[in-house]
């Protein structure tokens, strides 16, 4: 079984344990749309908030986020993604809830199998919720990508849909996805190829706001990924295990 595969049977069972049943609605958080690609756009970073991954750990404890959240929110990124799956990421529902009441756009970072965790995301303050194109491309769900987006719609949230080729961006294209996010690191396999980013959207046009994401660690990458037409990037591990995270 690969990653992906790995990461989807999880989601499956999360779901079937009732893990995204919420039954007590948070306040919305602000749209990514409102601030992303605009001429006055606060800052190029999207920080992620995630104790682990399948391939690392943060270094830091799940008890530490009301501090982390705090000081990452006053060093004004242009939003936040906060992981919800508990138990191969380290996430929380009760984190997206939290972050959502700080001012900042969230997006609700997960393995998107069932729209009862888009419904979860809505009902925990999201303004954002992220949909894998690959899940789709492969039959590693029931629907297409398009189904997730119409659901999360209707619920008023942003999508995020993620690629990783050029034959993702041109299924994802033909979608009503809000932004695109390219991963540089292949679910698959879990690893990471920075060239992604510039490959995809030196090929393509973009027709909308893009977010590159994964192993980006420099403000020379963050850079680089500006130059080759992302939007903003989104940067996790190298915040998380930093000291600072704030400060990185």
């Amino acid at each position: 079984m690969d990653e992906l595969r790995r990461l989807v049977a999880n989601a499956r069972q999360l779901v079937a344990d009732g893990y995204y049943r919420v039954t007590d609605p948070a306040a919305r958080a602000p749209s990514f749309m409102d601030v992303i690609g605009k001429p006055d756009q606060r800052s190029d970073v999207i920080a992620e908030i995630k104790f682990a991954s399948p391939t690392r750990h943060s270094g830091k404890s799940r008890e530490e986020f009301n501090p982390i959240l705090e000081r990452i929110v006053a060093a004004k990124p242009l939003g936040l993604s906060i992981l919800a799956e508990p138990r191969i990421f380290g996430g929380s529902l009760d984190f997206v809830r939290r972050a959502a009441g700080l001012g900042l756009p969230i997006l609700m970072k997960d393995i998107v199998v069932d729209r009862m965790q888009i419904e979860a995301a809505a009902a925990s303050g999201a303004s954002a919720v992220l949909v894998i194109q690959s899940l789709s491309s492969k039959g590693l769900v029931g629907g297409s990508s398009q189904e997730l987006i119409d659901v999360a719609h209707d619920r008023n949230l942003d999508v995020v849909l993620e690629v990783h080729t050029p034959g993702e961006w041109d299924e994802a294209v033909m979608t009503d996805a809000d932004i695109l996010g390219i991963n540089n690191r292949d679910l698959g396999t879990m690893e990471v190829d920075l060239s992604t980013s510039a490959s995809i959207l030196s090929a393509r046009t973009k027709d909308r706001s893009v977010i590159a994401m994964s192993g980006i660690e420099t403000r020379e990458q963050v850079i680089s990924m500006l130059r080759v037409g992302a939007d903003a990037v989104l940067v996790g591990t190298s915040i998380m295990r930093h000291e600072d995270p704030a400060k990185k």
